[in-house]
């Protein structure tokens, strides 16, 4: 990696222990991200994170960037960190890029193998990253109509710790540009998050290439939402949003489907979307709707 320290020298150990309590210490932070964790001493690392969660209280968050395609390689490595820790969920990206690439594949596999499937409180959830991005040594392709449904998958479910890429938010400038993904409506998805995707989830994934999940919300964030995606022709879901919400009309926040959604006295409703789309259904009326109006 171009950097020589040896973790196992006491005064290596010494120097780096204390510059980690001084951040602890000094700075803002309640977290850290390990880079390229595959190439240095396992037990400095385990060393380290005990002493900042220890002696600074619960609640840091710990990443590792262990780039692995292997599930077991993953696990076993949190095992013997006392999953006191999170790893990026190499695998998941994998399958977003295989299906991405693969005409009718069946989505009910996207996380098959993964990290986030197996060990949620301990899988940090991504599409793309620095090293994943085009032309980069970890390179995974990631077709552009499939993003969104990507992103959905991380941001609006329960499972994981979503990571979105400044690259797909901002755009990649440079050599090689690119403008931003998701028909720059990632802002939009991110904001269904912090408003709506809370509470219990129901899962749809009875059909292999139409995918649909409900939020249930919370007491204090009553809400919810309804996502449908699909990647082939326009899908349809039948899905329980709850009897609370029986005669409301729910709308696309994302606006790529103008149907509106009558919510009937059983708290079903018929959701929608787009030929190899996606949409995010939430009422009409939710607290927080304006927002998406306005230029994110």
């Amino acid at each position: 990696m171009g950097s020589d320290l040896d973790y196992a020298h006491p005064q290596v150990e010494a120097d780096v222990l204390a510059w980690g309590k001084w951040l602890a210490q000094t700075l803002p932070l309640k977290g850290v991200r390990f880079d390229a964790i595959k190439h240095y001493s396992e037990d400095f690392l385990r060393k380290f994170i005990t002493i900042l969660d220890e002696t600074y209280g619960q609640g840091w968050f710990f990443v590792g960037e262990f780039w692995k395609d292997s599930l077991d390689d993953m696990t076993r490595y949190l095992d013997r960190m006392g999953k006191k820790f999170s790893l990026f969920d190499a695998p998941l990206v994998y399958n977003f890029s295989q299906i991405s690439k693969s005409s009718g594949a069946d989505l009910r596999k996207v996380f098959d193998d993964t990290l986030v499937a197996s060990m949620p409180v301990n899988a940090v959830t991504l599409v793309m990253n620095h090293d994943t991005q085009p032309y980069q040594a970890l390179e995974a392709p990631i077709e552009g109509w499939f993003k969104p449904l990507a992103y959905a998958l991380i941001l609006l479910r329960g499972e994981g710790y979503p990571c979105l890429f400044y690259g797909d938010l901002y755009g990649i400038k440079g050599e090689h540009p690119f403008p931003p993904a998701c028909g720059g409506i990632l802002p939009k998805l991110a904001l269904a998050r912090k408003l709506y995707a809370y509470g219990k989830q129901a899962d749809y994934f009875d059909y292999a290439t139409c995918l649909g999940w409900v939020r249930y919300g919370t007491w204090d964030r009553r809400a919810g939402c309804a996502v449908v995606l699909s990647n082939a022709g326009p899908g349809e879901k039948r899905m329980h949003v709850g009897e609370v919400h029986a005669g409301e009309v729910w709308t696309d926040v994302l606006g790529w489907s103008d149907r509106e959604v009558r919510i009937g006295d059983d708290g079903f409703g018929d959701f929608v979307c787009g030929q190899t789309s996606v949409s995010v259904f939430v009422n009409r009326d939710a607290e927080g709707r304006g927002k998406f109006a306005e230029k994110l």
